[in-house]
């Protein structure tokens, strides 16, 4: 998904970690670093380059998989990419219905612009203000 895309509400940008090429002198230590990033145990030898190691992640855990790539002796591009948030996004919670109790409300918004909130039960139909 390209930065023009729309994106969804509960996604932010992220990156996506691309293994480029390594120094066959240190194919172990790359070999070991991908195995670390990705718990995965994938044979470098069979596999085709451009390989994507963490498909989406966030933009901390992809430079830290980058520097620990890079440490290891490979070559490795981040390329943008959205991710689903890792917590949900904050919802304001309902008041409960001081009549009959029941956490089963909603905002009554046919009060008009300028008058105070108020909330309406849908289990027994009253209106209250919060």
């Amino acid at each position: 998904m390209s930065r023009n895309e729309p994106r969804r509400k509960d996604q932010i940008l992220g990156a996506r970690v691309v293994l480029t090429g390594w120094m066959p002198e240190r194919h172990d230590e790359v070999s070991r670093a991908v195995r670390e990033v990705t718990s995965e145990d994938i044979d470098l030898a069979a596999v085709e380059l451009p390989l994507v190691v963490l498909a989406k992640a966030s933009l901390e855990r992809a430079e830290a998989a980058r520097v620990l790539l890079i440490d290891a002796g490979a070559s490795v591009e981040l390329e943008d990419a959205w991710v689903i948030r890792d917590a949900p996004r904050p919802v304001a919670s309902r008041p409960t219905c001081p009549f009959c109790g029941s956490t089963k409300t909603q905002p009554y918004s046919h009060a008009g612009p300028a008058a105070r909130k108020r909330m309406k039960c849908t289990t027994c139909g009253r209106a209250f203000r919060t």
